[in-house]
């Protein structure tokens, strides 16, 4: 479908009625039918991979990326301290996209955009290197990964090259390759300087290529591809599927009876508290399957009847994952989840409202989350963006498919009165209202958040392409100076 205001609103409203809260992480079928559905001519497919799980059948999925990477390019996002790290990067490796990884507290929208723009951008592919052979062997079969992996804006490529002990190093590596502005050439020399002692470069070479022969030979000879992975393992000290260390104590234990000791394990974030329901009551009632809590966690659960104070950063038990909607409400929109976990260092969530909650209590509740509290005597108001992150996504929201912004109040929220000063200026100039808004919008943007730059780029760079006028842009640039 083309990209136009109807079906950018018929993909919030499809957003809006998803519920992925399936208990699991499927990603192998969702994959298949996207590979096999019609893709456009002369055209690769864009696909976006966003995953906080973990699945049984990794190899399966990157497996099935490779089949199809022809005419298809995965970029992938791992979310949390919980996402599969060899999923996402494998998939995007064979995928010829980018990986990318967020935690608790990071610009998420800012990893998104960033990826988009990588994806709509053109990169540097057919990387070819040749590497000065000198006096030694220079068989294919030494480089890894075999194959180079194509270079995006932002991004860096590494290969590593293995010589044998009787050959030179040489003296300059070769680097050839196709940009949009033509073909490239680049040399590399290698001097003194390029050497350093010691066998880690060795350890992450043989890494590297365990990994090519994994995920390239492995089907098609499994015997070699087993012999060579343990001959390398062996080799450099390598933990492998065929290979692993094993630690032998010399000393006899000479004691009777058998001692034990505690280990603490470290979970996935988030998890521990799923099972344990707090009723509307105050009542507190744990499954059989509700995992063991801190004690203080548990003491600051019990404390108060109808108030549950969160572990910082967790959701109350119970509760949707983050970034989903309660039930019975809307989902939240995209500004809401691109907020920063910051803000979640330690809430409050209030059940209905309770008399014995004094208003004063309730300010202090609401002070310290940064949100309102939602309560029976009144609805919450619409919040102004504090973080930086909130602004962008707020004033992004308001872009049309075509790219000029639509008008809203959260912008004069934001600019504050020089909002009015400009509106003043450009109504006696008859300039009409979305081309003025959209210029205030630009300087507003590119003056106050160059930090950010990447999560906006994109979108000031449509707006300017519509625009088409920047005197208008120059005059709101000098008035918000």
């Amino acid at each position: 479908r083309a990209f136009t205001d109807e079906s950018l609103e018929s993909a919030k409203q499809l957003l809006q009625g998803l519920d992925a809260n399936l208990g699991g992480t499927e990603i192998f079928q969702p994959l298949r039918a996207i590979f096999s559905s019609p893709n456009l001519v002369g055209k690769p497919r864009q696909v976006f991979v966003i995953t906080d799980g973990q699945v049984s059948n990794s190899e399966q999925c990157i497996q099935l990326v490779e089949e199809f990477s022809q005419h298809n390019r995965v970029f992938t996002l791992g979310i949390g301290a919980s996402a599969d790290r060899h999923l996402v990067k494998g998939m995007a490796r064979v995928g010829r996209g980018v990986p990318s990884f967020t935690t608790y507290g990071e610009n998420i929208a800012g990893k998104v955009l960033k990826q988009l723009k990588q994806a709509l951008q053109p990169c540097v592919h057919d990387v070819q290197v040749n590497w000065s052979p000198g006096q030694g062997a220079d068989t294919e079969s030494s480089q890894a990964p075999l194959r180079a992996p194509p270079v995006y804006d932002g991004s860096r490529m590494l290969l590593y090259k293995l010589w044998s002990k009787a050959g030179g190093v040489g003296e300059k590596v070769t680097i050839t390759a196709k940009t949009p502005e033509g073909n490239l050439s680049l040399d590399v020399v290698i001097g003194e300087d390029s050497f350093i002692e010691g066998e880690m470069i060795h350890k992450m070479f043989a890494r590297k290529m365990i990994q090519t022969l994994e995920e390239n030979f492995e089907k098609k000879d499994p015997a070699e591809v087993k012999s060579i992975i343990t001959e390398l393992g062996l080799k450099y000290s390598l933990g492998t599927k065929y290979t692993a260390f094993i630690g032998v104590d010399s000393l006899t234990n000479k004691e009777s009876g058998m001692k034990t000791r505690q280990v603490r394990n470290q979970v996935a974030y988030g998890y521990g508290m799923d099972n344990c329901m707090v009723d509307s009551m105050g009542s507190v009632s744990r499954s059989q399957k509700c995992g063991a809590a801190p004690m203080g966690m548990m003491r600051s659960f019990f404390s108060a009847p109808k108030m549950m104070r969160s572990a910082p950063g967790a959701a109350p038990p119970g509760a949707a994952p983050p970034g989903a909607a309660p039930p019975g409400a809307a989902a939240p929109s995209f500004g809401s989840m691109a907020r920063s976990f910051d803000s979640m260092k330690e809430c409050a969530v209030i059940d209905g409202y309770d008399d014995s909650y004094s208003e004063d209590s309730d300010d202090e509740v609401t002070k310290e989350c940064g949100v309102m509290s939602r309560s029976t005597k009144s609805a919450p108001t619409a919040r102004v963006p504090q973080t930086n992150i909130d602004k962008i996504v707020a004033l992004s929201s308001l872009q049309t498919a075509a790219g000029f912004f639509k008008e809203d109040s959260i912008v004069e929220s934001l600019i504050g009165e020089k909002f009015a000063a400009f509106k003043k200026q450009c109504v006696e100039k008859k300039i009409e209202v979305k081309v003025w808004l959209t210029a205030l919008i630009i300087a507003y943007l590119e003056k106050n958040f160059p930090d950010e730059r990447d999560t906006w780029e994109l979108i000031v760079e449509k707006a300017k392409d519509w625009l088409g006028k920047t005197d208008v842009i120059r005059r709101a640039t000098d008035i918000l100076s």
